[in-house]
């Protein structure tokens, strides 16, 4: 069969002035809304030339032409607002049957494959050979003084309304296959979708998948539907099958489904399993559970259920980055399964932590040989990369009934046992036993939420304006991290640092908070708003790092801040942990250009010879000194002096934790220029603070 003269193409165009249908022969077509363009789209935001449509030939896997739309010309200049074809941008595309292009809000058009038996009357109203003397008529003169005439849009819709309606209803523009065979099995009729979508079916007739069974079902379902799917090859189709016995066909509807069909494995996946190590998860996890808690009360037998995680993880993951982090988890839960029996079950919980299930044990003593196993297992080393690496694991072990009679319970305990043989000195498993109390752990605990707080991005930043008297200007924003645990509630800043301090934590806590400031100014200057310095609060084991004024670089590089927008805040503890170390990175962090502020001023040494030595930029007065002015006279005058040595070698000082208008009224008696507290702004939402400084 001549493919070529057995299919044609056509452009249903639709825009301001008219819709028309053209018919797509030559290989090329310019589109724009110039009048010398091959097809002219009448719409003011379409670009002069704003596609190009190429005919394709022939391939291997497509026996018949089709055309290629090109966003702009061929000599690669694009349009101004872009193709947009089935909902998407595109810079070029395959058209199929069915596509929709927009070209602008009012200019559109739809791309059709249909056969050549099939009478559609091609009329364009927008050629001049086709208007009769006895039309109205009108004249557009485009932005080039070009003309075009056309016909008006109320003679328009009188006269290819009909040809819009006839050609709509046409099954042969359905971009969805159609089929129909008569009761005997004989294939009656394809439209040019299921022609070009299943190319052997007329080989292959009742054998092929679309049409296998249908005539077995006619006695059953005459007058009914019936819906199945069908695999063709790679893909998926749903198949609505009509029994049409007063005409005696059968007719099919099939949509291709197999997207669908791949996001629901997916998600069916992503749902019980765990994609890095593809154990099952912990939602799968608690269904197995439940259901071997029902068959062990049933049959009165013991179950186990053992908590488990890698010692030490997260030093391997700063050390040698998060990729190896992965593969050594992968390779561990490959190992952990190869310790357990069939009906056992591991899984990963969350993080470096896994749990294993044991249905049905003689004795607590299986559970022992298996923690042994796995123990013995981990004496080899993991080769990844290059590395050897030696891994150790802490477990916990809680046996049904003793232990607990339900799931929660049973966790609960063996996690309690996992943390109990962390303090017992790590790598080794621990039984649990009612007399384990939860202080130790709970801080252990509370290691864990945090480093999974620190992997999933659940912290947020608040953000605490700082005032300037003078003027009433807004002179920076502080970022103060927060945390909010669905079990825990809001934990304090003041319990939330020295955790992430004794856990090392602190490091990479610190690193997404300086980043995620620094993102949030330059997403303030450009959507407009004032440009005021970020400050950001260091602590002392960050300062400390070997890497810190490369990480600050990379950070100002990454998010493209200006260095003088960003304010580190550091404490005189911080600084006067070593004094050499401490000069050097500090001038090198001036010399970026980054602002230096000594936090908590007063409360540590206050020495007038490090003021001198190092390049701070800010002396940040602590709140403690601000909350008791009126009642002890010696902060009063201890306030006083640190201002005058503000302004004696030019720093900026700002008083913290200004609440009241008494503090505020005595601060600017001391001549105090700016200040930070409650009275003037509680700490702030991105959302909220966006909005704060939109209004200044």
């Amino acid at each position: 069969m001549d493919t070529l003269s057995s299919f044609r193409h056509i452009l249903v165009i639709e825009d301001q002035k008219a819709r028309r249908i053209i018919a797509l022969e030559e290989s090329t077509y310019t589109v724009g809304r110039e009048s010398n363009n091959d097809i002219v789209i009448y719409e003011r935001v379409v670009s002069r030339h704003h596609a190009t449509l190429v005919r394709i030939k022939p391939t291997p896997r497509l026996d018949h032409y089709s055309y290629r739309i090109i966003d702009g010309d061929l000599e690669g200049n694009r349009s101004t607002n872009g193709l947009l074809i089935n909902g998407k941008l595109n810079e070029s595309h395959n058209l199929k049957h069915g596509d929709v292009v927009i070209f602008g809000p009012k200019a559109k058009a739809s791309y059709y494959i249909i056969s050549t038996a099939l009478e559609i009357d091609l009329f364009n109203p927008l050629d001049p050979q086709q208007l009769t003397e006895d039309k109205i008529v009108e004249t557009m003169i485009n932005e080039d003084n070009s003309k075009s005439t056309l016909i008006s849009e109320e003679d328009l819709q009188e006269r290819n309304r009909d040809d819009l309606v006839r050609l709509a209803s046409f099954p042969e523009l359905s971009p969805n296959p159609i089929v129909e065979i008569d009761f005997a099995g004989n294939l009656t009729y394809l439209n040019p979708a299921a022609s070009i979508k299943f190319s052997t079916i007329e080989e292959e007739k009742l054998k092929h998948p679309v049409l296998a069974g249908l005539l077995s079902e006619v006695q059953n379902i005459q007058g009914n539907l019936l819906l199945r799917e069908v695999p063709v090859d790679s893909e998926i189709f749903e198949q609505y099958v009509h029994y049409l016995s007063d005409h005696q066909v059968i007719r099919s509807y099939l949509f291709d489904v197999t997207a669908r069909k791949q996001a629901e494995k997916k998600l069916k996946y992503r749902a019980f399993y765990d994609t890095l190590t593809d154990l099952p998860n912990r939602t799968y996890f608690d269904e197995k559970l439940e259901i071997a808690l029902i068959k062990a009360k049933q049959e009165n037998h013991l179950m186990g259920v053992l908590f488990l995680d890698l010692d030490c993880f997260k030093n391997i993951n700063d050390t040698l980055g998060h990729g190896f982090g992965d593969q050594l988890l992968k390779n561990f839960a490959k190992r952990l399964n190869s310790c357990v029996r069939n009906n056992d079950l591991v899984s990963r919980w969350g993080g470096d932590e896994f749990t294993l299930l044991l249905p049905q044990i003689h004795s607590p003593e299986d559970t022992v040989n298996l923690a042994q196993r796995i123990l013995d297992e981990l004496k080899q080393p993991f080769e990844i990369s290059g590395h050897q690496l030696y891994v150790k694991t802490s477990i916990g072990i809680a046996i049904y009934p003793q232990d607990g009679t339900d799931a929660e319970t049973l966790l609960k305990n063996a996690d309690a046992a996992l943390y109990r043989a962390k303090e017992r000195g790590r790598n080794h498993y621990r039984f649990y036993s009612s007399t384990m109390t939860s202080k130790a752990s709970l801080l252990l605990k509370l290691e864990n939420l945090l480093y999974q707080a620190l992997e999933e991005e659940a912290f947020c930043l608040n953000y605490q304006p700082q005032l300037k008297l003078k003027g009433n200007k807004i002179s920076g924003m502080e970022a103060l991290l927060r945390w909010y645990h669905p079990e825990l509630g809001h934990v304090s800043p003041v319990k939330l640092i020295p955790l992430a301090e004794k856990t090392d934590l602190i490091v990479p806590l610190s690193l997404w908070v300086l980043k995620t400031a620094c993102q949030q100014n330059k997403t303030w200057q450009k959507a407009g708003l004032p440009a005021v310095p970020i400050a950001v609060n260091l602590s002392a084991k960050q300062f400390q790092q070997p890497n810190l004024v490369e990480m600050v670089s990379q950070v100002l590089e990454e998010t493209g801040l200006d260095p003088h927008l960003l304010d580190l805040e550091i404490t005189e503890t911080a600084i006067m942990q070593n004094l050499d170390f401490s000069q050097e990175a500090l001038q090198k962090l001036r010399a970026l250009g980054v602002q230096i502020s000594l936090d908590d001023f007063g409360t540590g040494y206050s020495s007038l010879s490090y003021l001198q030595k190092f390049p701070v930029t800010t002396l940040k007065i602590d709140q403690s000194f601000i909350q008791t002015l009126q009642d002890k006279p010696q902060n009063t005058a201890i306030v006083s002096a640190i201002i005058a040595l503000g302004k004696s070698f030019d720093l900026r000082v700002v008083a913290e934790g200004v609440e009241t208008l008494q503090q505020l009224e005595f601060l600017q008696r001391l001549n105090c220029e700016e200040i930070q507290g409650f009275w003037f702004s509680r700490p702030l939402k991105p959302e909220d603070a966006t909005e704060f400084l939109s209004q200044i």
